[in-house]
């Protein structure tokens, strides 16, 4: 990846530089994920496609950038057609932390059952949905490879301060809207005026969470034309963030998938309600535990992405 001296902190080069490394990031692992898709390849497949819908939004209207819709619309299809496979990966994941921590216990062979059944259902989905897979991932690489090159070279550009003002204003603008997304959401599920918010408080705190999710890759973008001692604490910051909230939708996934596979599976209602009840306590804990760190740590993000 060039830094925006070596484009001469043209916009127009440093769009076309950025997008054409993630396009070539995210083709390698469709074709990785098309030839097996393990949790790691979906996974990562995932996030490259997340990271490039960022990035095409980011630069949208970017002179000389492509609007590269064809490649959006592919990405996200390729994204859908592993969804499924996502879940039932973090569902797995999430049911064996369960029993490590609850070893024993009335629901204890139940969540042995569970676990063995959700691998199962992995192995099914996996080749039932290989085809598909491999139509997105196909589909997606076409789109990809009708776009590239986006630039032959680098032009050779002198530095100039009016085209450094230029793009440090483009980019402290983009990363700006996703902050400002970010707090007029957190807004709909502070403690006292979250009741007067739509939704349930799960999808509001699904919405932050995914706007801190763009917050962090847009922010990763303009890690180039930040100082690092900003950079590095804004997204550290961040990434907890997502994490923390990533680990309350994975229970609210656990919830569903467990409540689906339990139905086809010979269990007591005693177990069953057992285990559902520590499932539900765990996505609690998981949304609370997101919200505290929403309390807490989103000012210091605040103040850390605004220089101070």
């Amino acid at each position: 990846m060039l830094s925006p001296a070596e484009v001469g902190y043209d916009l127009t080069l440093y769009a076309q530089v950025w997008l054409e490394e993630r396009l070539r990031l995210t083709r390698a692992l469709a074709r990785s994920v098309a030839e097996k898709p393990t949790p790691r390849a979906v996974h990562d497949v995932r996030v490259a496609v997340r990271r490039l819908r960022e990035a095409i939004e980011f630069f949208r209207g970017v002179p000389e950038v492509p609007p590269l819709s064809d490649v959006d619309r592919a990405a996200r299809a390729l994204a859908r057609s592993v969804r499924k496979l996502r879940e039932l990966d973090v569902a797995g994941k999430r049911i064996v932390e369960l029993s490590q921590k609850a070893a024993g216990g009335s629901s204890a062979h139940v969540r042995e059952k569970l676990a063995k059944a959700l691998k199962k259902r992995r192995r099914r989905a996996s080749e039932k949905n290989l085809d598909r897979i491999r139509k997105r991932a196909a589909e997606l690489e076409a789109a990809i490879d009708e776009n590239l090159p986006l630039y032959s070279k680098p032009r050779a550009i002198e530095p100039d301060r009016a085209r450094e003002s230029h793009l440090l204003a483009f980019v402290e603008a983009r990363v700006a809207e996703k902050r400002v997304l970010v707090e007029t959401l957190y807004e709909g599920v502070r403690p006292k005026t979250s009741l007067h918010a739509g939704g349930t408080r799960a999808e509001r705190l699904h919405a932050v969470r995914v706007a801190v999710k763009h917050w962090r890759y847009a922010s990763e973008i303009a890690r180039a034309v930040m100082p690092r001692v900003l950079y590095r604490p804004l997204v550290t910051r961040l990434r907890l963030l997502q994490e923390i909230g990533g680990k309350g939708q994975d229970f609210v996934d656990l919830e569903r998938i467990a409540g689906e596979e339990l139905d086809r599976m010979e269990v007591s209602s005693r177990a069953r309600r057992s285990l559902m009840s520590s499932i539900r306590a765990s996505r609690r804990a998981a949304a609370g535990d997101f919200l505290t760190a929403l309390g807490s740590r989103l000012p210091a993000v605040q103040a850390v992405s605004a220089g101070g």
